[in-house]
């Protein structure tokens, strides 16, 4: 009796060692895991934004643009060069101008057997040359004042890419969202439907229905479950998505959270947008900037017709041989030119003015694409603001009508196949409310980054709508 005592002692023993092992870590993990794989909306855009390749492109943009107005600065200012040679020859007037040079000549020198047939000579020559801008033709200046409009122009570009980088982030997170919202209930209402068609099978096998209904009803049940593997494979799909997008492991695990609530609905005319688009577009300010700046450059070309005068200054040593100092020359001057025929000057012109006609054809076109594409997104944004609310409707009434199809299923006053039916139109219709929901999100910011208005604040507010 007490050997059976014991072991029942040591079974209880064991039974609690076991726990608190098990219920510890459970605990810390049912803690810690949600947290850890939780993909917040701010979290995912943030990181999309840091990641983006194309903006990290741009950036690298706006830098040679600052570059390029470094070296047009760099033409003010003077330039240096060290030159030295190693001459040897005896040509006369060569040595004749190397001995001046070297603080050598002497009255032998001007003997006539010297003077026509002198010794070979040997110069080593060591100089500084200098070269300093006076007037380059407004050259310099044009191309300080053109890279400033192009740096402009880059960082216009810069902005713009940002605002693409929200829009892809904000569309495919939504898309995510609206996937497994609809898997929720189709996963829900698959497993009713298997239930039901479990007791609609007891019942054939009784005699109580008809076989033709119950595998009419079987095939329905068949097509949900069809639809349940398209939207697993559909959200494995939208994960990888959003995982390349953050530049992170493809097939990295994680959760997202979001919600469909409904958004305030935009008042804004559509002429409102085109006001706005026109005067806030990133894209479009960067083209009007390129524009200003070709318009210099056009000045500029044709500015080259105009002389230059540049300062010039050499100081030079020249010696016969390297131990010794030898003499000390310099020259300085002033220097003008001018081009009295330039074979290649009016086609350079006519070159840049081409150049500024098809950059003004393209902000036309640009222009007309904003206004088309305004146009087009704000009437499926009034269609989808019209039709959520009948949609949600629907799915109410497709719900009600589910509810009072069972009752009636199971007094036998409805078949297998009617339960089905009402089933599948309730999927179709919440396969239309998940896909208008996020839509309305969508088609909204969609609106924002046409009309240039899609900046960090937008996106917060898409986060706390979101659910943040």
């Amino acid at each position: 009796m007490r050997d059976k005592e014991m072991k029942i002692r040591y079974k209880i023993i064991y039974f609690l060692l076991v726990l608190s092992f098990v219920f510890p870590f459970s605990s810390f993990a049912a803690e810690e895991t949600p947290f850890s794989r939780l993909l917040t909306f701010k979290d995912f855009y943030q990181k999309v934004l840091a990641y983006y390749p194309k903006l990290k492109q741009q950036d690298v943009n706006v830098n040679l643009a600052i570059a390029r107005k470094l070296q047009a600065v760099s033409g003010f200012l003077p330039r240096f060069q060290g030159v030295t040679s190693v001459t040897r020859g005896d040509d006369p007037v060569y040595v004749f101008g190397s001995l001046l040079r070297q603080e050598r000549f002497t009255q032998d020198n001007f003997a006539l057997s010297s003077l026509n047939s002198p010794r070979p000579l040997t110069n080593y020559n060591f100089s500084i040359e200098g070269q300093i801008p006076i007037f380059d033709a407004f050259q310099t200046i044009s191309r300080i004042r053109s890279a400033k409009l192009q740096i402009d122009s880059a960082r216009f570009d810069e902005s713009f890419t940002k605002m693409e980088a929200f829009l892809v982030a904000s569309e495919a997170y939504l898309r995510a969202v609206a996937i497994e919202k609809l898997l929720a209930t189709v996963t829900e209402v698959s497993k009713a439907s298997e239930e039901d068609i479990k007791q609609a099978e007891d019942l054939k096998e009784k005699g109580l229905i008809l076989g033709a209904d119950f595998f009419a009803a079987k095939v329905m049940a068949g097509k949900i479950s069809q639809l349940e593997n398209q939207l697993t494979q559909e959200k494995q799909a939208a994960h990888i998505l959003l995982n390349i997008l953050m530049g992170e492991d493809p097939f990295r695990i994680f959760e997202i959270n979001g919600k469909l609530a409904e958004t305030p609905q935009e008042t804004k005319t559509l002429e409102s947008w085109f006001a706005d688009a026109y005067k806030s577009r990133p894209d479009l300010a960067s083209l009007d900037k390129t524009i200003q700046a070709q318009t210099i450059e056009v000045s500029r070309e044709k500015s080259t017709a105009l002389p230059r005068v540049d300062g010039f200054g050499e100081g030079s040593v020249d010696t016969h041989k390297l131990s010794s100092d030898g003499g000390q020359n310099y020259i300085v001057g002033v220097k003008a030119t001018v081009d009295l025929f330039d074979p290649s000057y009016s086609s350079r012109v006519r070159g840049q003015k081409e150049t500024l006609k098809k950059l003004e054809s393209d902000k036309t076109i640009l222009k007309d694409t904003i206004a088309k594409d305004l146009a087009n997104e704000y009437a499926h944004y009034q269609t989808v603001q019209d039709n959520l609310p009948v949609t949600q409707k629907m799915l109410e009434d497709a719900k009600q009508a589910v509810d009072l199809m069972l009752p009636l299923y199971r007094e036998g006053r409805k078949s297998i196949v009617d339960l089905l039916q009402i089933r599948a139109s309730y999927l179709d219709v919440a396969k239309g409310y998940y896909t208008l929901a996020t839509d309305t999100k969508a088609s909204r910011t969609r609106l924002l980054f046409l009309s240039g208005e899609l900046d960090e604040p937008r996106m917060n507010e898409l986060a706390c709508s979101i659910g943040e």
